[in-house]
């Protein structure tokens, strides 16, 4: 297979040079320049197409003593089957249930069987005792035994009380100590931000302003500021050494307020330095019971706690594969989904699968033997998945993985393959989906719709794929300690990720011959890797450098003329414009400017034919809770006239339509236009008629649209109130700006899945109106939406709402639950002033599984009396607290 995928390599390589010396170099419109060039062109590049013609004789040759081989050790394609039926399933039943399970995927779903007593227990361990100095709690034991699940439940517990402030931070192996710190300052000040004080104020102050500048120094003297009056609980997620501990807890001061810190750790001795009594407050993780690892596989496997009657006969072999996984949850969630997408459930088939473990952790708990079982779920997957998967070792430990960037990549390096008009990214989503259902990845953020919005990849499972992409020279490394390698002749794809401090190991910056790579990732990196020269890098699909402050308008010179590529993600660098040369750039798919200095196009952008996804603009991030993280846009893009042109375009976001008016007129002919995001840079609401014009002519293809009005409190979207052909299969609708009143055409939306309202100012009858909505999952009602005394939720409304946030509706004296939206599952609410008459009525929610009060003001009679209720309730949902 390694001989095959080469010779397949390098035939795409030459297919590949040759479009670069043929293809769409020339762009000039005059006939006279154009005839010289038809002529001068092919004499400049004979050499080359010489060589190409040799090197295509050399790769037949090679070619057909592969096959050669391959009829004399009679190899079967054995990768074949496996390929096809994945390709049938897109359409077979068992593809469509997974659709149909999806969107009740919910992150407690295979949480650790058994989890409440142990939260209870490390709970015990925090609250033991009237001691008010600040305690530390490690919870020690090696890697898949659960430690993180274990510390999340506990961060998110309601029965730890008075706790005034609270951060999460995951540290890991490798970590820059000021993005880390930098972290815990955002997520402490970030929640006692006030949206009012953003909208209403021009001159608004951020106290985090300029945070990427600060000193070490200067984030812990504000972090000790902000908690020095304040009982807070802090979770450490995954410290490796002492010298961790120590770098970190001069930012937490022992204030005698009862403060409390959580600690996760593989190392006995980590635990002991962090803890001041390590035999009374460490908290050992222990190896799942026999019976309890059954419960966690069954539920798997099944989606019940216990083996099926008509699966009887498979218990035995259950108990046997069981012994073998030594009760570790990752081992066994990773073979259960493995068997779970089985179609076969025969003891004949499950015998296998337990012959191929071998020892597995049988006679050793180690590492080595979870890798073995964690490799199966490699094995098991259809060969055009193996690339996804080998894919995502080019991502650091703990790194939150987003999904739109990570399916968008995944189609531009050609891992995905479609008949006809099938969208690409549809087909990588689905694979996503896939992973998910196997527990090869672990989601972080799931949207009410049970869309997988990020996730993560398990530190054993990303040493499993890691190991695995050296070994097929698949990914290459630079700067991922044990893991740095450049031993291939031909590097194909590289991932550069710079250690703590931003920078790389001195020893690897190697000369290397990177001409053939197809894919560079430079993560973390403060400055220019050395051995990198874009100039030399022809054949790349796909290049992102988010994050690398050091890149220069110069640099993109080169970049865009990389006549191939298809990705470019510029995110987060010091960019301030886009050379001409990017309409050069014509198999580009995705453009990602967002946070950069540019804040307009050149002209010769909108010759970009294939480019699908144009993301650009500025903001300000808030995240109130993890279910409430809002966007404050300063600056969108400027696009310039000819639009139009642009025929493939299905996604942009943010544009600017005051200074794109006449461009916004074009907008009406993108067919495929899927999803919009647009702002309103200027005072008043003229701008948006061009904009509101266009929309009449996207009915069919529109997804997603956001309308952001958000300098002008007075007046602006009145323009919306009428539409003559509103896009009436809307799925997602963010309206930010005065209406007064709900536009009529929203009635209309009978495939509205998510509806986000701020600084509307509604009133009256709102949710009578948007109560009838029959696809409606999850309805945020943000800052200033709601101007009335009362919600309440009549009977037979919202048939299908699930999530409901109440963010500050400064008139609202009760939230009242009647009868309507019977399905919904997940309460969020913050207010400024406690309501008169509190929320009524969460007994006719017979789903609510829970209920989360954010915000700087928390009113704990509201709180406590919600728990009360809970208590009693027939589902128990959750009721906590994020203060």
């Amino acid at each position: 297979m390694k001989q095959v995928r080469e010779v397949a390599y390098d035939a795409e390589d030459c297919i590949d040079i040759f479009w670069y010396h043929n293809g769409h170099q020339h762009c000039n419109h005059n006939p006279v320049v154009g005839w010289l060039y038809k002529i001068i062109h092919p004499l400049k590049t004979l050499r080359a197409m010489h060589s190409l013609a040799i090197e295509i004789r050399v790769l037949k040759a090679r070619a057909l003593k592969v096959s050669e081989r391959r009829l004399r050790y009679r190899v079967e394609a054995a990768f074949g089957g496996a390929s096809d039926a994945y390709a049938a399933g897109r359409s077979s039943p068992d593809h469509n249930l997974l659709e149909r399970q999806l969107p009740t995927l919910n992150i407690d779903e295979f949480r650790l069987v058994g989890v409440t007593e142990k939260t209870e227990s490390v709970i015990r361990l925090l609250e033991d005792g009237n001691l008010t100095s600040l305690k530390v709690v490690p919870i020690v034991g090696f890697g898949g035994l659960g430690k993180t699940t274990l510390a999340v439940t506990v961060y998110k517990s309601p029965t730890m009380k008075g706790i005034q402030t609270r951060s999460f931070l995951t540290v890991s192996q490798h970590y820059d100590l000021c993005i880390l710190l930098e972290s815990l300052l955002r997520q402490l000040i970030g929640v006692s931000l006030r949206d009012s004080s953003c909208s209403k104020e021009e001159n608004f102050k951020d106290p985090l302003k300029g945070i990427e500048t600060w000193h070490i120094s200067e984030i812990i003297g504000r972090c000790r500021a902000h908690l020095e009056d304040k009982r807070y609980f802090i979770v450490l997620d995954d410290l490796w050494s002492p010298e961790d501990w120590a770098n970190l807890k001069v930012a937490f001061p022992d204030n005698d307020k009862q403060s409390r810190i959580l600690i996760t750790t593989r190392n006995r001795y980590v635990a002991e330095s962090c803890c001041s009594d390590p035999h009374d407050l460490i908290y050992n993780m222990e190896p799942l019971p026999f019976e309890e690892s059954k419960k966690l596989f069954y539920k798997k496997v099944f989606k019940l706690d216990q083996c099926p009657v008509l699966y009887h006969d498979l218990e035995v072999i259950s108990d046997s594969i069981l012994k073998k996984c030594s009760g570790l949850p990752l081992a066994i969630v990773s073979i259960g989904g493995m068997l779970a997408r089985t179609k076969n459930k025969t003891r004949a088939e499950w015998e296998k699968v337990c012959d191929r473990l071998g020892s597995g952790l049988e006679t050793s708990a180690t590492i080595g033997g979870m890798r073995r079982i964690l490799s199966l779920g490699y094995h098991d997957l259809p060969y055009n998945l193996k690339a996804c998967f080998l894919y995502l070792s080019v991502f650091p430990e703990d790194y939150e993985i987003k999904r739109g960037p990570l399916v968008r990549r995944w189609a531009a390096e050609g891992f995905i393959t479609g008949m006809h008009e099938t969208n690409l990214e549809e087909i990588a989503a689905k694979c996503l989906d896939e992973f998910v259902t196997r527990s090869i990845v672990t989601p972080t953020r799931i949207a009410s719709t049970g869309l997988v919005r990020s996730c993560k990849v398990h530190d054993i499972m990303l040493e499993v794929i890691t190991s695995k992409s050296i070994q097929e020279n698949f990914i290459s490394f630079v700067g991922k300690q044990q893991y740095s390698t450049i031993g291939h002749d031909k590097i194909r794809r590289l991932s550069i990720q710079a250690d703590g401090s931003g920078s790389i190991k001195e020893q690897e910056k190697h000369n290397t011959n990177f001409s053939h790579a197809r894919s560079l990732l430079i993560l973390r990196c403060s400055e220019k890797p050395l051995h990198i020269s874009f100039a030399h890098l022809k054949l790349l699909r796909v290049l992102d450098l988010e994050g690398c402050w050091w890149l220069s308008n110069e640099d993109l010179k080169e970049i865009c003329k990389m006549s191939v590529l298809r990705y470019l993600c510029l995110r987060r660098t010091n960019v301030s414009q886009l050379p001409k040369l990017v309409g050069r750039l014509k198999e580009l798919v995705t453009l990602d400017v967002r946070e950069t200095s540019i804040r307009e196009l050149p002209e010769t952008a909108t010759q970009l034919g294939s480019l699908k996804h144009l993301f650009g603009g500025r903001y300000r991030h808030y995240t109130r809770v993890s279910r409430v993280k809002l966007f404050e846009p300063h600056e969108a893009l400027t696009i310039p006239r000819g639009l139009k042109n642009m025929k493939s375009i299905q996604k942009i976001a943010h544009v600017d339509i005051a200074s794109s008016s006449r461009t916004m007129q074009e907008l009406g002919a993108l067919s495929q236009l899927t999803k919009i995001c647009a702002m309103n840079s200027e005072y008043g609401g003229e701008k948006w008629k061009p904009f509101a014009a266009s929309l009449n002519m996207l009915w069919k293809s529109l997804r997603h649209l956001s309308i952001i009005h958000w300098r002008n409190r007075d007046t602006g979207l009145e323009i919306f109130l009428e539409l003559k052909s509103p896009p009436i299969f809307l799925e997602q609708l963010y309206l930010w700006g005065r209406l007064s009143v709900l536009p009529p055409w929203i009635l209309s939306l009978n495939y509205l899945i998510e509806l986000s309202l701020r600084e509307n100012f509604f009133d009256g009858d709102l949710l009578r109106q948007l109560g009838r909505l029959p696809s409606l999952v999850s309805l945020k009602l943000y800052h200033e939406s709601f101007m009335g005394i009362q919600l309440c939720f009549e009977q037979n409304l919202f048939p299908r709402l699930k999530e409901l946030i109440v963010d500050n509706a400064p008139n609202l004296d009760e939230l009242r639950f009647d009868g309507g939206a019977r399905n919904l599952e997940r309460l969020t609410l913050a207010f400024e002033r406690e309501p008169a008459k509190g929320i009524v009525g969460i007994e006719s929610l017979p789903r609510l599984k829970e209920v989360e009060f954010f915000g700087a003001i928390i009113f704990y009679s509201l709180v406590e009396g919600m728990m009360a209720e809970a208590k009693i309730h027939p589902n128990k949902p959750r009721v906590y607290r994020e203060n």
